[in-house]
């Protein structure tokens, strides 16, 4: 082999190598399949090549160079491995991703920056954490259920499984079993104090506490993949939710067994009123940002996304039905997300992630399982899947018409063609490699 081909041949398997890492990340960022490929696309194009890949949520290819017809040029793999980026993360990255479709990057500042993304520190201690933990589970359990008692104990159990993770995420091996741990210690604990002290009902304390495993937006992500024609990744993301949901609901299951529920100690306590869910909405904000290491620039943001989440939510559901309430939420949440990050300078994930756990059913869709599996409430909990499937779709398709009614650039390569040589570490020579023409979308 000539000696030029030969280093046009390395630059390639560094160019798919890099293009690999990058994507591992997008995904583990909660990126879309098809955001990530177009990704791809775009920073392959700046560096004057084409890129053809194929994405699912648990690892990717990427082929660079070659013909149209996809032959040629030269292909890598990478797994998706490690657990979900923080919001800090998602945003160091996001940044990293705009400076490469903006301009060529050398390879080794990318792989450096990479790195400097998987190993950033947590922005808060381990005591702000647990913090942000017990206000997520404070927060969902008073949209759902906001008595004095309730709140109490939500915050106890959330102090308990917020421990629980922050030990289970120094411990990769314990990660699998800990949605199955958690849910029974919550049960058991539900069913040994919830009627004697707080004269609540036990199943009122199962779901709020397992908040960080409830899997809403892996179901609504793979509902809109699905809606794409990205069948393997949809039914990939879906059949996971489905196995975590399944997971928790036999760790409520083994609970309720363990333990058998005491009775009540006494009367049961007054509803905080309407103002409650509102309040619950503002904590799940300031618990995102705790346990999720948001910037703290993005707070104002962050909560008037959140309440202008809930607002259109309520409003449309009111005026046409909880179907049409999920399908309005989903549809503002792409320009709205893009217009907070035009005007904060933050990634729009960044804003996205968070509105995005506040819409998705995933409370539900464990409620109706534990239903049929702890209960033997077989038609209820049926009616109540039946809901969460509709919920979920209602929300993947307001999120695909938010996102068409924007026009986004998109990266074109006139005449690909390899660069002369360049060092694995370096650049192409702007111009030399084809012409990059920005298409709308």
């Amino acid at each position: 082999m000539p000696e030029a081909e030969g280093a046009d041949r390395e630059w390639l398997r560094d160019l798919a190598a890099l293009l690999c890492e990058l994507g591992s990340e997008l995904l583990r960022a909660g990126e879309r399949t098809a955001e990530v490929e177009r990704v791809l696309h775009d920073v392959a194009a700046r560096y004057g090549m084409r890129a053809r890949s194929f994405v699912v949520p648990t690892g990717l290819f990427v082929r660079v160079g070659g013909g149209p017809d996809g032959r040629g040029g030269e292909l890598d793999f990478a797994p998706v491995e490690g657990p979900d980026l923080r919001l800090d993360q998602v945003e160091a990255l996001q940044s990293l991703v705009e400076r490469m479709r903006s301009g060529q990057v050398p390879f080794e500042e990318v792989r450096r920056a990479l790195r400097e993304v998987r190993a950033q520190p947590e922005r808060f201690s381990p005591a702000a954490t647990i913090l942000g933990y017990i206000l997520l589970t404070v927060g969902l359990g008073t949209m759902r259920h906001a008595t004095v008692p309730a709140v109490i104990g939500y915050a106890v159990l959330g102090a308990g499984v917020g421990l629980l993770r922050l030990f289970g995420d120094r411990l990769p091996a314990a990660r699998t079993a800990l949605p199955v741990v958690a849910a029974i210690l919550v049960t058991a604990a539900a069913q040994q104090w919830a009627g004697p002290l707080l004269h609540e009902a036990p199943t009122v304390l199962y779901i709020p506490p397992l908040i960080a495993f409830l899997p809403g937006s892996a179901l609504t992500l793979g509902a809109i993949e699905l809606a794409t024609g990205a069948a393997l990744s949809g039914i990939s993301r879906l059949a996971g939710a489905a196995n975590v949901l399944l997971l928790l609901a036999i760790g409520i299951l083994v609970g309720t067994e363990l333990v058998d529920p005491r009775p009540s100690g006494g009367p049961a306590s007054p509803a905080l009123g309407l103002w409650a869910p509102w309040v619950g909405v503002l904590l799940l904000g300031f618990g995102f940002l705790l346990y999720f290491s948001a910037p703290p620039r993005v707070t104002g943001w962050l909560l008037g996304a959140l309440l202008t989440e809930r607002l259109v939510q309520s409003v449309a559901s009111e005026f046409a039905g909880a179907t049409f309430g999920a399908f309005a939420a989903g549809m503002l949440l792409p320009p709205m997300a893009k217009w907070i990050a035009r005007r904060s300078h933050t990634p729009d994930q960044v804003v996205f992630l968070p509105c995005f756990w506040l819409l998705v059913p995933g409370a539900v869709g464990l409620t109706s399982i534990s239903e049929i599996i702890v209960a033997g409430d077989t038609g209820g909990g049926l009616d109540s899947m039946v809901g969460m499937v509709i919920t979920v779709a209602s929300i993947a398709m307001g999120v695909l018409v938010g996102a068409g009614l924007q026009r986004r650039p998109r990266l074109m390569l006139g005449a690909p063609a390899p660069p002369d040589s360049p060092g694995p570490d370096e650049a192409a020579e702007p111009g030399t490699p084809g012409a990059v023409a920005i298409r709308k979308e």
